[in-house]
């Protein structure tokens, strides 16, 4: 009896979460489910029996199923390998298999299978992490402490499970003249306050919240992080704190006469990698702050 309890406990988890096989078909090749250890729906994505779930609750913790599947999940004294349906890297332990996706890891998916930005667990992160037209990618260490080869790093699976920790450091905290970030992001709000990105940097609107989920529409838009998003036109609006505004910006609209490397004329953006980049791009050259 003792043995059988402790081979239910080893093999409770192969993969994640829920939504974590979701590239996998509705139900998976039968390779435990006929063993009598199992439930029947054990891997079937749409029963409540989900292996996904038995994760979930525990605390997403898969460190049992090594007992029976082996350290590697390749099979072990089970001899059933987990990395028959998880081929990634790291196998049931890999990234995307409990958020993202293929094509990256930063959701969406979030932990609960939610794709939709509205959800703080998706929210900005592809904006963030593909780059846009207007800036560069955002490596996910700015924001968050990533695991150093183990995922159960106390700042990643740790003691409140689905509450991911955000430390902004690096881009976030870039000092420039004038301007020490501090950078906080307040849960309850979903705000980003006080990061150079979003405006902490010399002649730029440092006190303006930038939202993660929800907020003001023209959060990101040109004159939320320099200039006025309340000015006419476009060049009004990403125009940097001026004299007149306490800065000291020169007042020309013509960005690309400085910023030619960066915008055209038309503030179409040529070079999106020197937008935001903890740097100014002035006459083709690169230089702090």
């Amino acid at each position: 009896m003792k043995n059988t309890q402790l081979f239910l406990t080893g093999i409770t988890t192969i993969a994640l979460l829920t939504g974590g096989c979701s590239d996998l078909k509705d139900t998976l090749p039968p390779v435990a489910e006929n063993t009598g250890v199992h439930p029947a729906g054990w891997l079937t994505k749409t029963s409540a029996d989900f292996h996904g779930n038995a994760i979930r609750n525990q605390g997403w913790d898969m460190r049992p199923c090594r007992t029976c599947h082996g350290s590697s999940y390749t099979g072990g004294t089970s001899m059933v390998s987990c990395r028959t349906c998880h081929t990634e890297v790291l196998g049931p332990e890999h990234c995307n298999v409990c958020h993202g996706s293929a094509s990256n890891s930063a959701p969406p998916r979030d932990l609960s299978g939610n794709t939709d930005k509205s959800f703080r667990g998706v929210g900005q992160h592809q904006v963030h992490v593909m780059g846009t037209a207007r800036t560069a990618p955002v490596g996910c260490s700015t924001c968050h402490v990533l695991p150093a080869g183990d995922i159960y790093d106390p700042n990643h699976i740790d003691a409140n499970p689905g509450q991911a920790e955000v430390n902004m450091t690096g881009l976030a905290a870039k000092r420039t003249a004038g301007a020490t970030p501090v950078p906080v992001y307040y849960t309850q709000s979903t705000a980003c306050g006080n990061t150079y990105c979003h405006g902490q940097f010399k002649n730029g609107n440092g006190d303006n919240p930038m939202f993660w989920v929800g907020g003001a529409a023209l959060s990101g838009a040109c004159g939320s992080c320099h200039g006025d998003v309340s000015r006419p036109t476009l060049a009004e609006r990403a125009l940097p704190k001026t004299a007149a505004q306490g800065g000291t910006h020169p007042n020309n609209l013509n960005c690309a006469n400085c910023h030619g490397d960066v915008v055209n004329a038309s503030l179409q953006f040529v070079d999106p990698s020197k937008h935001v980049n903890g740097y100014l791009n002035v006459f083709g050259q690169v230089r702090e702050f």
